[in-house]
């Protein structure tokens, strides 16, 4: 019977020492906080950007890491104080839209993904352009264009496909049969309006991922009416009161994504530049 309670005695001091030990790791992650530092970024329910948000912090924001490492190799799992309802949350951003305050070396992966697991890649993710092809090579890669057309010296070949996993329009651009530009222009229409924001968030959030943080990005506000209020944005972007843009360089390529709209209609875009081919591209535009 002694043995028995001893045994008994000796289980419950290890739970408690492993209950000591979370509770240490667990206080050592809340006292590490991240900063937000692009315009604003989305914190989602699951480290998916196709699960809902919980909520959408600005830039400056501070937040507190709730584990001290990744999920799934880019989320932090966070908790914050709602600037709108006061309440508590916690949920998952992605690294590239926050800074650490705290030393990362440290930092460890918490959840790597399973290999063989199945995962639901886009059609299309960005990445470089092959600047220079003639459209024979482009169609020989591609197939057969939607149309052509040729525009002040420039020749157009359209495509329709999906990139990141949104209806997209895809225009090689060929100056003297030299692919000098591709555009990207997404398709998607919705009737709430915000819902755009979350795909430019989407996409910036991609090209982040591929080639670093932009280096410039713009909230350009025309009119500043319904600045203080976040479920108006999409309505002011319609409205042409708010522009959204970032742009990256990379040694070959300038890419600009920028979300903008008027008269009630948005359009979302990527816009990839061969840098060394402008002067081509401006010169067959002159002739």
């Amino acid at each position: 019977m002694a043995r028995k309670a001893k045994g008994t005695a000796k289980y419950f001091l290890v739970l408690f020492v492993l209950s000591l030990m979370a509770t240490a790791v667990f206080l050592e992650a809340y006292e590490k906080k991240l900063k937000v530092v692009v315009d604003y970024t989305h914190v989602y329910f699951k480290p998916d950007d196709a699960s809902s948000v919980i909520d959408t912090i600005e830039r400056g924001a501070v937040l507190s890491l709730l584990y001290s490492g990744k999920t799934k190799k880019v989320w932090y799992y966070v908790c914050f104080k709602s600037e709108k309802t006061g309440i508590t949350k916690s949920g998952y951003v992605l690294d590239s839209t926050v800074e650490p305050l705290f030393d990362t070396l440290k930092t460890i992966l918490i959840a790597e993904e399973t290999e063989g697991l199945k995962v639901n890649y886009a059609p299309r993710k960005f990445g470089e352009m092959t600047w220079g092809q003639s459209k024979k090579q482009v169609v020989e890669s591609e197939g057969r264009p939607l149309f052509q057309e040729r525009i002040k010296g420039l020749d157009i070949m359209e495509y329709q496909q999906k990139v990141n996993n949104l209806d997209c329009s895809i225009r090689y651009i060929f100056a003297a049969n030299k692919l000098s530009q591709t555009k990207f222009i997404f398709m998607n229409c919705y009737s709430d309006k915000n819902i755009y924001l979350e795909d430019y968030q989407k996409i910036k959030d991609s090209l982040i991922q591929k080639f670093g943080k932009p280096l410039e990005e713009s909230m350009n506000w025309r009119d500043t009416t319904r600045k203080e209020d976040f479920a108006a944005w999409g309505e002011a972007i319609g409205q042409g009161q708010l522009e959204l843009s970032s742009r990256w360089q990379t040694p070959h390529t300038e890419i600009l994504a920028n979300l903008s709209g008027n008269n009630e209609e948005i359009a979302l875009t990527v816009e990839y530049t061969g840098l060394y081919l402008k002067e081509l591209s401006k010169r067959s535009q002159e002739e």
